[in-house]
């Protein structure tokens, strides 16, 4: 009776392992996308919360200075040229994002005064302040890791200022200025480096600023002909934070005047919904 049984028994046919091989193989193709998704969202949503906390330090650099940082500051001597390597807003709100002891580190090592990178405590070495990887200055869906490779190894950072809002080197802006109000006007946009060349938080060099070479945002969001313009590896556009300190997420195929509007803070305009 048990040899009979033993006799009767079957394994797998061929066909059966192929059938139940092919239903695995769906149901991988159907999920990874969910999971892709699902990862892409989690980034997003990081992204997200690190421009919030990027506009928490400029309102509380606000409170306490009385008014925003400025974008850059060129310190270079009267009747010379103008340094293309001078600190930008990026230093400037480091004591508002848990980073007061880098931000004091800069200042000790004569940065704020000089073109930063002829201070070898800035540029040299593994441990140079310009070279710190600052997480809250990157976006996780971005490719290139801490460090931006296209822009002399500093300190990648996927977020830029509208220079004109932000303020001009030389000038001071307040919550007052936005006449067009706080929550018409967007100070800082993404930048990737998977397309474009980002940006690094220390501020700007000979081969990059951390905010946009224009005045204002005259570009379409990931357009393709510049890399002086707003872009992210997002889906359909990108986060802006915006002198209400909220941040929203603004579609490529928005309206350009819409859009361009958006990056002036007493340009007068009359915005519909975006």
């Amino acid at each position: 009776m048990m040899r009979s049984l033993i006799q009767n028994r079957k394994g797998f046919t061929l066909i059966e392992l192929l059938v139940v091989i092919a239903i695995i193989a769906i149901l991988i193709a159907l999920l990874l996308p969910a999971v892709q998704q699902a990862r892409e969202a989690a980034r997003r949503s990081s992204c997200k919360n690190n421009m919030k906390q990027i506009g928490l330090a400029l309102h509380n650099y606000h409170d306490t200075h009385r008014t925003f940082p400025p974008s850059y500051v060129d310190n270079h001597p009267a009747g010379t040229p103008f340094m293309n390597n001078d600190l930008g807003w990026g230093t400037f709100i480091l004591p508002f994002m848990d980073q007061a002891p880098l931000y004091n580190n800069i200042s000790g090592s004569g940065a704020m005064d000089v073109d930063w990178t002829t201070i070898p405590a800035m540029t040299t070495g593994a441990t140079a302040y310009a070279r710190v990887i600052l997480p809250a200055f990157m976006c996780p869906s971005d490719p290139m890791g801490g460090v931006n490779t296209k822009i002399d190894s500093y300190g990648k950072s996927n977020y830029k200022a509208v220079r004109s809002v932000l303020t001009y080197p030389t000038s001071a802006r307040r919550m007052r200025d936005f006449t067009d109000g706080t929550s018409n006007t967007f100070i800082v946009g993404e930048s990737d480096t998977k397309d474009h060349n980002g940006s690094i938080w220390v501020g700007k060099s000979t081969n990059s600023r951390n905010v946009l070479s224009n005045a204002n945002a005259t570009f379409p969001i990931n357009g393709t002909d510049v890399d002086d313009l707003f872009s992210s590896v997002h889906v359909g556009g990108c986060h802006f934070v915006f002198a209400d300190g909220r941040v929203r997420f603004l579609s490529e195929n928005m309206n350009q005047d819409t859009y361009t509007a958006l990056g002036t803070y007493n340009g007068g305009e009359v915005l519909g919904e975006f």
